[in-house]
């Protein structure tokens, strides 16, 4: 991906590209819009230009992982080299549970996002488009039900009039892959009772689940948010009350922990409001997110994140955590 915009931090903008899936052939073909964020996405190549493509042969198969994934799952396609490591091809038809992708120009999203390379087979793509969070509508009524776990929100576009749907991968990996979250909350040392406060918020259900499991084994209660426009009504739903009963915020809540790509309001306009509160401002924000680059690492800080962490590094977030709050409410007594 060559592109270079740098969006500025806080602004609730993001850059998803357009990618399509193709069912059924001639008059009944449809046409399905997806969108991804640009910055998970590595390369963009034709399938027919994968170095040393080994498809899936279910007789020979071995229930062993590559770069995280289980390799045996019947959604991995095969197996390809890319930068010197073999990382596998993903069926994103598949797991969308559409019929398998036809068609002879076929392309293939090179992503990186929980420190995990991997690739997904989509019939083709459009173009990028910059939105602001604001314009990507969680999911509502029915459509929770049949599509929560695949799709995060919808963007209605004009040019020409369609819906995007905006992809979570990050659930597409969980569910190849279920047993790393499992191992991810073992190194979180378990506490026995219940201490401090936290809320947080993913648009993500299995980066949601994560972290709440997480912090609840590390004595926090959690209220857990699928944006950051419900996440920022709960804080001031806290600080009326400590408006009103004349204590400080952190005796009500002592930690947000929040996703960095969400409908509504993301986790950089969210913190930036926050830090900007004259009484949220002593909260601590951890930002939490799949991707975390040294150009996203800048934009977190200068909206006053207090730390940073990615999907592998949940122990050392309850750690810290747990250690911020303990500090806090010393401070307050």
């Amino acid at each position: 991906m060559s592109s270079k915009i740098l969006l500025k931090s806080g602004t609730n903008e993001v850059e998803i590209l357009e990618l399509y899936l193709d069912e059924g052939r001639g008059d009944k073909r449809k046409r399905w819009s997806f969108g991804l964020n640009v910055a998970k996405v590595k390369k963009i190549v034709k399938e027919v230009d994968l170095k040393n493509f080994s498809g899936r042969k279910d007789a020979d198969i071995k229930k062993t992982t590559t770069g995280k994934i289980d390799s045996s799952n019947i959604l991995v396609l095969g197996m390809f080299e890319f930068m010197g490591s073999v990382i596998p091809l993903i069926d994103l038809s598949g797991w969308l549970r559409m019929d398998r992708v036809r068609g002879e120009n076929r392309m293939v999203l090179i992503t990186e996002f929980n420190n995990v390379t991997s690739a997904f087979l989509v019939s083709g793509v459009n173009r990028i488009h910059r939105i602001s969070w604001e314009e990507l509508e969680s999911l509502q009524g029915n459509m929770v039900k049949y599509a929560e776990g695949t799709i995060i929100g919808t963007v209605k576009l004009t040019d020409p009039d369609r819906i995007l749907q905006v992809l979570d991968l990050e659930q597409a990996l969980d569910d190849l892959s279920p047993a790393n979250s499992d191992e991810a909350l073992l190194d979180v040392a378990e506490v026995d009772e219940v201490f401090f406060k936290a809320v947080c918020a993913d648009d993500s259900r299995s980066m949601r689940n994560l972290v709440t499991q997480a912090l609840e084994k590390g004595g926090f209660s959690v209220d857990a948010f699928v944006n950051g426009k419900d996440l920022w009504d709960a804080l001031l739903i806290f600080k009326e009350k400590a408006e009103q009963s004349g204590k400080p915020i952190t005796d009500f809540i002592q930690l947000v922990v929040s996703d960095i790509e969400m409908p509504g309001m993301d986790g950089h306009a969210v913190t930036r409001r926050i830090k900007g509160d004259p009484i949220l401002k002593d909260l601590t924000v951890f930002l939490f997110s799949s991707l975390i680059t040294d150009e996203l690492l800048h934009k977190g800080e200068s909206v006053g994140a207090d730390r940073q962490y990615s999907k592998p590094q949940i122990a050392s977030l309850v750690a810290q955590a747990w250690e911020d709050a303990n500090t806090m409410m010393e401070s307050n007594r």
